[in-house]
């Protein structure tokens, strides 16, 4: 099955013509920027090319741009620096709970030096609304920090109505716009924000490297973060290097000369794909219509995250934020919407980008779609007329052979009897933690061995294959030699690891259950 990449606001390609900008850096021209000789003046004006690359995209001016390794170090230093150059003691800041982690890590680590904050929580469509702001200031308000565009959600804040708000009251205001940049009109030289923040691989330049924009006037100061050379107007210590500089500026360029035409068949491509996702029931899309136009964040109810992710191999897609994924919490950003950890954890975020067709995204959202059907169907819920059953996939997460095979071919056992079966023994366990429930249906014959069983599950592929080596066990045995079998047969049966104990752990509940 070929793969679809979905996932645009993680990171993209690198644009061809980036990386033609950056060859010559790499062999050719090697020289350090900051050396006074042809070579490295030949570097330093590579440099400042790029610069005025980067500045054109954002309306701002060359001097206002500061290199630095990516958005993460971006938003460090317009954070840390501009508080600690002004001084912690006293200070109050605004921000969001649905930040980009290193903004929201940055903040709590102001905040244990004393910093006090204000954490705001956002509407129903994930927008920090103006109101929310204003009230939160204080006379000691020294800075807001708000994201232009959140990067699960795609909703986008009224950073263009509060710039001048905060700037007639004297709060510098910092804005993360690393998913704002290339898809929404950006002019630094009609909107006064003081500190803006951007990276090069979400926007077809290379990774590591990004830029800070620093308003000269009226300045925002700032105390370095790293110090050596003096750097960067003495702002960002280390030699720079030329080539991914070039990738960021000619990348940069290229959006800025694209940004229309993205940005349109991005939404084109959005609605596309909400329009088929809407068609299933209890879907609910977080965000709204009007956010940024390459973003569409779903959550599908009565269907488990992690086997919803499993059943689709071919798509390149985020459960949320790429850079969070490392955990298994349920997106906080989501939460802070008011979704709970189910709906949260059932959500897939699309980010389209350049390269993305029609063909694509149908392909995408029959997928998704069939895979939905089929997890509904295992936890007992009617998958509809004309709904087909799942054909294999391919085992993408490494899941262990029997927990795959018993998963993949679940269909084959699960349902339930008709109300009424005679001789039947239904049985049910359920996981809070893990929000996973299995239940196990047991016909009895007449001589008191089981003669058929169905499951039911809502959990991921493991949980769901407990239910399916049980319901496959199960006849031909007496109630008391099914309730014999405990968590370390059925961990041995499926070779269980231990991150998922649980799900034995439920299984073996579910046996419990059984009257002998």
């Amino acid at each position: 099955m070929k793969p679809i990449y979905l996932d645009h606001a993680a990171t993209t390609p690198l644009a061809s013509e980036a990386y033609a900008a950056m060859q010559p850096w790499l062999q050719e021209h090697y020289g350090n920027p900051a050396s006074d000789h042809v070579f490295g003046r030949l570097a330093k004006q590579g440099v400042e090319r790029a610069r005025a690359q980067v500045a054109a995209l954002l309306g701002a001016t060359s001097e206002e741009i500061l290199f630095t390794s990516g958005a993460t170090e971006s938003n460090n230093l317009a954070i840390k620096g501009a508080l600690e150059f002004r001084g912690l003691e006293g200070a109050h800041l605004v921000t969001a709970r649905t930040e980009h982690k290193c903004v929201l890590d940055t903040v709590r680590y102001l905040e244990s030096r004393g910093l006090r904050v204000t954490w705001l929580k956002p509407d129903a469509t994930g927008v920090i609304p103006v109101e929310a702001v204003l009230a939160a200031l204080t006379p000691a308000t020294a800075m807001v920090s708000l994201m232009w565009v959140n990067n699960e959600l795609g909703s986008i804040n009224p950073v263009e109505q509060l710039a001048p708000m905060l700037r007639e009251r004297g709060v510098l205001f910092h804005v993360d716009a690393v998913q704002a940049a290339g898809k929404l009109a950006i002019n630094l030289a009609e909107t006064p924000i003081d500190l803006l923040s951007v990276s090069a691989h979400k926007l077809y330049g290379p990774k590591g490297v990004g830029a800070l924009f620093v308003r000269k006037r009226p300045r925002a100061r700032l105390s370095p973060q790293m110090h050596g050379g003096g750097h960067e107007q003495g702002m960002r210590s280390g030699t720079l290097a030329p080539h991914q500089i070039a990738g960021m500026g000619e990348a940069f360029r290229l959006a800025a000369e694209r940004q229309l035409a993205d940005a349109a068949h991005y939404a084109a491509l959005r609605d596309r794909l909400w329009a088929r996702l809407s068609a299933l029931p209890r879907v609910l899309r977080n965000g709204s219509a009007a956010g940024a136009p390459h973003i569409l964040n779903v959550s599908f109810a009565g269907v488990e995250g992690e086997a919803l992710r499993a059943m689709l191999p071919a798509l390149m897609i985020s459960s949320g934020s790429a850079c969070s994924s490392a955990t298994r919490e349920p997106s906080y950003v989501l939460r802070a919407l008011g979704r709970d950890d189910a709906l949260a954890n059932a959500s897939l975020r699309f980010s389209l980008g350049r390269a993305n067709t029609e063909a694509e995204i149908d392909r995408a959202a029959a997928q998704v779609i069939e895979a939905v059907l089929w997890l509904r169907e295992i936890n007992g819920e009617p998958a509809g007329e004309g709904a087909a059953p799942l054909p294999p996939v391919d085992n993408v997460y490494e899941y262990p052979p029997a927990v795959w095979q018993h998963f993949s071919s679940a269909g084959d056992h699960a349902g339930q009897f008709p109300e009424g079966t005679p001789g039947l023994l239904s049985l049910r366990a359920e996981n809070r933690a893990a929000a996973s429930t299995l239940g196990l249906q047991l016909r009895l014959g007449d001589d008191g061995r089981v003669s058929e069983a169905r499951f039911q599950a809502l959990g991921c592929p493991v949980g769901i294959a407990v239910g399916s080596w049980l319901a496959g066990q199960a006849p031909g045995l007496t109630p008391a030699e099914l309730s014999a079998l405990d968590v370390r047969q059925l961990r041995a049966a499926l070779e269980i690891p231990e991150d998922k104990l649980h799900c034995a752990l439920m299984g073996e509940d579910l046996l419990r259950q059984i009257p002998v």
